[in-house]
């Protein structure tokens, strides 16, 4: 029987939930792997995701599958504190948060210490030295990383398809040791979907206008389209703006005169920021983890995209979920990082709220794709949808 880890016994190891719900269906009716041979499974499994919120969230749907498909494994989750948060009544799986490297190595001695060894380290998602670390710390049959240039003498390596979505690397990793293991296709974490569900009253907008990098921002101009889309569409729902005052591009908006009935919600951590999307009827945002977030949770989702593919970031089967694009961008992805005035994003805004963007081609870089259209291209936008 798996045991938990209380606050008590060791501090920061998340208390998690024993109860599992049954394996998922296939649409033939039988359990997923219920023709494999249940002995051969590994019995004890860490997986590991270093990554921000949108990678982790996209990467823990492997994990949560894999509990799912088989309730009788040891499952641990080796995550950021401020992700693990999000994760901690989850059932099945036993979350390790750390907030700073040398907290993970802690915990990892932690376990390499006092705890059995593994069958199975599964490195979902991470990059450079830390990933390194964690190989070396965990105690492990087999080692197992979405990419093995990190350390090429510790990890083996799944195989990628070509092209891969943002959730291939994590699902090549687990079929490494399970060639069955089928790709999940939508974003959940079911105990904050069923939260979500039980909430009555549920009739805010929420807006989030402001990702990581500048390329992938709102301008004032594109909120201000938004917010009066936003009513034309949801009436006189309250809209509220979130926005982390810690990322660039925060500042200009939060000093911004808003519209009657907006109201800015800036947040510092992730578990404010959920118990504000528990009353939410509807999201509208750009390209970022909180977008994840909210299509997790179960929320309603509207999210625009500019230099960045909605087919690889957007699940194949998230239902509640439409991606906006401006069409003549097609599948395409832009590299240019150098980009603060993204015009592709702009127009995609103004595209959905029957406007003009304020944003003029001559204000993107160089190497702008759009550069290479006629003006009148950058009016037509692409609504796609979950299949």
């Amino acid at each position: 029987m798996l045991g938990y880890y209380t606050r008590r016994s060791f501090s920061g190891l998340v208390r998690t939930r024993l109860s599992r719900p049954p394996a998922p269906l296939a649409p033939s009716g039988v359990h997923i792997f219920a023709n494999l041979d249940q002995d051969a499974l590994p019995r004890r499994i860490i997986f590991a995701i270093r990554s921000k919120l949108g990678d982790t969230l996209i990467s823990y749907q492997c994990a949560r599958a894999y509990a799912d498909a088989y309730p009788d494994t040891q499952v641990t989750l080796l995550t950021r504190r401020a992700y693990a948060s999000l994760l901690r009544d989850e059932a099945g799986i036993r979350v390790i948060g750390f907030d700073s490297r040398i907290e993970m190595v802690c915990k990892l001695l932690w376990l390499r210490l006092c705890a059995p060894a593994f069958d199975i380290l599964a490195v979902l998602w991470g990059s450079g030295p830390p990933i390194r670390l964690i190989g070396r710390l965990v105690k492990a049959r087999r080692k197992i990383a979405w990419s093995r240039k990190f350390a090429p003498d510790i990890f083996e390596a799944g195989e990628l398809p070509p092209d891969p979505l943002l959730i291939e690397p994590a699902a090549s990793v687990i079929r490494a040791f399970e060639p069955r293991f089928t790709t999940p296709r939508a974003l959940s974490i079911p105990s904050l979907a069923a939260r979500y569900r039980a909430r009555a009253g549920n009739i805010a907008i929420g807006i989030a206008p402001i990702a990581d990098e500048a390329r992938r921002n709102f301008d004032s101009a594109s909120l201000l389209l938004l917010i009066a889309e936003a009513r034309r569409r949801h009436g006189e729902a309250p809209i509220r703006i979130f926005v982390n005052p810690g990322n660039a591009g925060s500042a200009a908006l939060i000093a911004m005169q808003l519209p009657a009935a907006c109201e800015l919600r800036p947040f510092r951590n992730l578990d404010a920021l959920v118990d504000e999307y528990m009353a939410l009827a509807a999201w509208v945002g750009t390209d970022t983890g909180l977008y994840h977030l909210a299509a997790a949770i179960g929320i309603p989702a509207t999210v625009f995209f500019g230099p960045t593919q909605p087919h690889k970031i957007v699940m194949p089967a998230q239902t509640r979920t439409t991606a906006i694009r401006l069409d003549v961008l097609g599948d395409t992805h832009c590299e240019e990082k150098s980009c603060v005035r993204p015009l592709c994003l702009h127009a995609a805004v103004a595209g959905w709220s029957h406007a003009s963007p304020a944003t003029r081609l001559d204000e993107t870089p160089a190497a702008c794709p759009l550069r290479g259209f006629p003006a009148g291209a950058l009016g037509t936008i692409r609504e796609i949808h979950a299949a």
